[in-house]
């Protein structure tokens, strides 16, 4: 399926490849103060970006008997899991958050793609339960919350509600970023 991908969903992925491999992360660098020109030449106004979000780092359970997992049942998931959030964010997304209209090639693409960024966690999820993680366990359910929103983000597309569009990317990020954070609570 990724072989009728779009110049612009392939500029995505390659410019989210360089991005995982030097270590990028959902949140934007801390805002650096600014100088506004004002009439008075030595007057300078500091400005600092609000928080992009309201996360609390929750208490991940450990694993029976304090078992850890190898990192890479983790990140095997994690990589279609920013691409997911990724590639919303530039077919939709952006879009909404311009006042714009979702293009009707952005809800082809995701249609075409989107099911691509299930895959890898769907593979991982019994690769994870093999590995001692328990299937009520708080990474499951996150993972499991990541593939909700894929399909919740398939029916968006079909739909072409763009009512629904930052709702959908809100649900992608938390699920990437609270599976994150609970695989990596315990992984070795």
């Amino acid at each position: 399926m990724l072989g009728y991908m779009t110049h612009r969903a392939t500029k995505i992925i390659a410019v989210l490849s360089a991005c995982v491999l030097a270590g990028c992360t959902s949140e934007p660098p801390a805002a650096q103060p600014t100088t506004t020109p004002s009439p008075a030449p030595t007057t300078t106004t500091t400005t600092t970006a609000p928080p992009t979000t309201s996360r609390v780092p929750r208490q991940i359970e450990p694993l029976p008997g304090g078992k850890k997992i190898a990192a890479t049942l983790c990140r095997q998931a994690q990589f279609p899991m920013h691409s997911a959030v990724v590639g919303w964010h530039g077919v939709a997304t952006s879009y909404v958050q311009d006042n714009q209209r979702v293009p009707d090639r952005s809800w082809e693409e995701t249609l075409r793609v989107a099911p691509d960024f299930k895959d890898g966690p769907m593979r991982q999820r019994p690769l994870l339960i093999q590995a001692g993680v328990p299937e009520n366990h708080v990474v499951i359910k996150d993972l499991d919350a990541f593939l909700a929103a894929v399909d919740q983000e398939l029916e968006v597309a079909r739909t072409k509600n763009e009512a629904k569009v930052l709702e959908v990317d809100r649900k992608l990020r938390d699920a990437r970023d609270n599976f994150a954070e609970s695989c990596g609570a315990i992984q070795s």
